[in-house]
């Protein structure tokens, strides 16, 4: 097999941005709308899973989402979800306001392509929104390509698919990082995959900060190749690896 094209992709809200205390505050304050009981910081990041919807509607409908947990799928519901937050975002501010970037991401942003990596954003942010935003902050240039919300709407692995799909690689291999679980899984389900003559290779990488979605714990159950605890730790925890590109030095 041919040496393969690598990507590292990060998800926007726990590995460049962190905005899980933001969750915190608009998830407690659409519970009690539905008469429901709010959460301990300690556990959101057992449930957290970046869209609102995702992990809310069996909260808020906890019937329903027991007889059919596919409702979680149910686009009235999520359009009613995300109007509650997007309510509230705007009352705090956090529509206008960016969330604090983490700790050391442009240094790994620039030493990830230094060493011959392609740079890729995941968010399930608008396309839009989250080019600005980057820009602005000035890290914008380190990234090749950003997949939002409209190639990961409903699956994350959808958004994986989709870079692998578009792009014309024949070996393409992935390095995920993320701090939210289900991030891990969408990786890990993705792990080995062939079609029409080309291969995808996907290893995740799980980081588990104070600023990650899910807690240490969360993101180990969901198994990932490697757990890191800070940025600083990711290109050594590679090397080691053997998974470095080529292109290397």
């Amino acid at each position: 097999m041919s040496m393969p094209t690598t990507i590292l992709a990060r998800t926007m809200s726990d590995t460049v941005e962190s905005d899980i205390k933001r969750v915190h505050v608009i998830a407690n304050e659409i519970l009690p709308r539905y008469n429901k009981p709010t959460l301990s910081f300690e556990r959101l990041r057992k449930l957290a899973d970046g869209p609102f919807d995702l992990f809310l509607i069996p909260l808020v409908f906890a019937d329903e989402y027991k007889k059919d947990p596919s409702i979680v799928f149910n686009e009235a519901k999520r359009q009613e979800i995300r109007g509650h937050a997007l309510e509230i975002a705007r009352k705090h501010g956090f529509d206008t306001t960016q969330p604090d970037l983490m700790p050391g991401i442009e240094e790994s942003l620039r030493s990830a392509q230094n060493a011959g990596f392609i740079n890729v954003l995941v968010t399930t942010g608008g396309r839009r929104f989250k080019h600005e935003a980057m820009e602005e902050r000035g890290l914008g240039k380190y990234f090749a390509e950003i997949i939002d919300r409209e190639q990961t709407y409903f699956r994350k692995e959808q958004g994986i698919y989709h870079l692998f799909r578009q792009r014309q690689d024949k070996f393409l291999r992935v390095v995920l990082v993320s701090g939210t679980a289900t991030y891990i899984r969408a990786g890990n389900n993705l792990a080995h995959l062939k079609v029409v003559g080309k291969t995808l290779e996907v290893l995740t990488v799980a980081l588990a900060t104070e600023a990650s979605y899910n807690d240490e714990e969360t993101l180990a159950a969901a198994q990932p190749s490697i757990l890191i605890r800070s940025l600083a730790e990711l290109l050594p925890a590679l090397k080691q690896r053997a998974l470095l590109p080529a292109s290397a030095a």
